[in-house]
């Protein structure tokens, strides 16, 4: 009875995560071609997430909060390399970290892998 119940339960997870987990969400997005301006204390929190439980799986999502078009703040979210799985995208949990700040994130990184050209400034 519980492996028939726990067979749904991670079905229905499944369902949900694919539907959740394709593209970014547009408030996310960037300009293409504009270099984005961070911070050094964003660059800086951008490490301590790289470096998060021996690093990140390919889940993990890193947002950078803006401020007048400079990146001042971030958002993340990662699945440790110790979980089995994880229940859910991390982008949008990440993204639901900006909307109920309400803040404007834009993402800069999935897992290890940055997708905006950047620049630090001071």
């Amino acid at each position: 009875m519980w492996a028939e119940s726990g067979r749904k339960f991670v079905a229905l997870i499944a369902i949900l995560a694919a539907m959740t987990a394709c593209g970014t969400p547009e408030s996310l997005s960037y300009p293409p071609g504009k270099t984005l301006k961070i911070t050094k204390n964003v660059w800086s929190a951008y490490q301590e997430y790289l470096g998060m439980q021996g690093g990140v799986r390919k889940e993990g999502a890193f947002l950078v909060v803006l401020h007048n078009d400079v990146g001042v703040g971030s958002r993340w979210s990662y699945c440790p390399p110790s979980a089995d799985y994880c229940t859910g995208p991390t982008i949008n949990l990440a993204n639901d970290m900006c909307k109920q700040e309400k803040l404007k994130c834009v993402l800069f990184a999935r897992g290890t892998t940055e997708i905006l050209p950047y620049e630090i400034v001071d």
